[in-house]
């Protein structure tokens, strides 16, 4: 499990200082520092490897082109991660406008997916908001507090939806 240290809040932090100033190569550090980070955030709203992939050179583009408005005093790495969820949330809309439901989370999955299939299938049981807590807790470590942050709830709302998700899922594997 990876949490999120103060170090890479401030070497983001840092680089946003650094690419509103022009620094192109700032998004480098970003990407070694977070990158897994963004995709899996992208990855827990659109539930696709390929979608997710394309948000997060998305995410990069509009980091570019915004980081000057990143407030110093702010937290970093919740910046851009806000910056991605509200990327993929907008691609998961325009998905559902152009594609049947099923198509969204069904033909559009790959063998390369993160997760297996099974555990795709059980995550699907549970409401978006609670998905993406799950994935975001169990594959990048985040805590709590830095999930409630992202999506937007108190850290007690957020680990208590946790642990009703996880309840469901564990229904879901033994009936």
């Amino acid at each position: 499990m990876t949490v999120i240290p103060d170090l890479t809040r401030t070497v983001c932090d840092r680089a946003l200082k650094r690419l509103a100033e022009g620094d192109i190569d700032a998004l480098e550090t970003i990407y070694h520092r977070i990158g897994r980070k963004i995709f899996i955030t992208a990855f827990s709203v659109l539930g696709d490897t390929h979608a997710a992939e394309d948000v997060m050179q998305d995410t990069f583009l509009r980091l570019t082109e915004y980081a000057h408005a990143y407030r110093e005093e702010g937290n970093a790495v919740a910046y851009i991660l806000t910056v991605t969820r509200r990327l993929a949330i907008n691609e998961l809309e325009k998905r559902k406008r152009e594609f049947p439901a099923e198509e969204i989370f069904g033909a559009n999955s790959s063998a390369e997916d993160a997760l297996p299939l099974r555990e795709l299938d059980a995550l699907r049981t549970l409401p978006e908001e609670d998905r993406q807590i799950v994935i975001l807790r169990l594959d990048t470590g985040m805590k709590h507090r830095d999930i409630a942050a992202l999506l937007g709830m108190t850290p007690a709302a957020c680990e208590k939806r946790y642990q009703r998700a996880l309840k469901k899922l564990k229904d879901y594997y033994d009936p």
